[in-house]
């Protein structure tokens, strides 16, 4: 990030790298539509370049792009509002080798599905990006407390989508 604020713009491509993941995932979390999610992705990269001198040194890097991500992100939701695209087990991680892994995307395809767009975004910035609830708070604009709140929520309404198919 030093090196970005600097006005090296190879230093993007570094930031990319370690970054990009997670900010698709979040934008997907969101957006639940793949193409959007990339789209959000090539954004945030495009403002991180033109923003780099709002950003703090010293300061989670990863967390103040993860705040573009989720901000262009509701951006799209709010104005394009489409229908959902399921994912499929490449667009969350897996590597669809094997029944057993389609079946465990399936079941957590469909367990997302049920959570609302906060919903979604908490568990994944929780679960899958390993943020702190206070980190996440700072995230997404609300207290810790709600943050837990959410997120526990959502994990039962996860639990008994789960436990339905059993």
């Amino acid at each position: 990030m030093q090196d970005l604020g600097k006005g090296d713009r190879l230093a993007l491509d570094g930031v990319f790298g370690l970054t990009s993941r997670g900010v698709y995932l979040l934008a997907y979390a969101i957006l639940r539509n793949s193409e959007q999610a990339k789209d959000v992705l090539q954004e945030t990269y495009v403002r991180v370049a033109e923003n780099i001198g709002q950003y703090k040194p010293n300061t989670n890097a990863n967390a103040w792009i993860n705040v573009i991500a989720r901000n262009l992100s509701l951006r799209h939701y709010n104005v394009r509002k489409r229908t959902v695209e399921i994912a499929s087990p490449d667009d969350i991680g897996g590597n669809g080798n094997g029944e057993d892994n389609w079946i465990v995307h399936d079941a957590l395809r469909g367990a997302m599905a049920r959570l609302g767009v906060d919903e979604r975004e908490i568990v994944v910035l929780f679960s899958i990006k390993g943020y702190k609830h206070r980190e996440i708070a700072q995230i997404v604009g609300k207290p810790m407390g709600t943050v837990q709140w959410i997120y526990n929520r959502a994990i039962k309404k996860m639990k008994g989508y789960m436990e339905e198919g059993l």
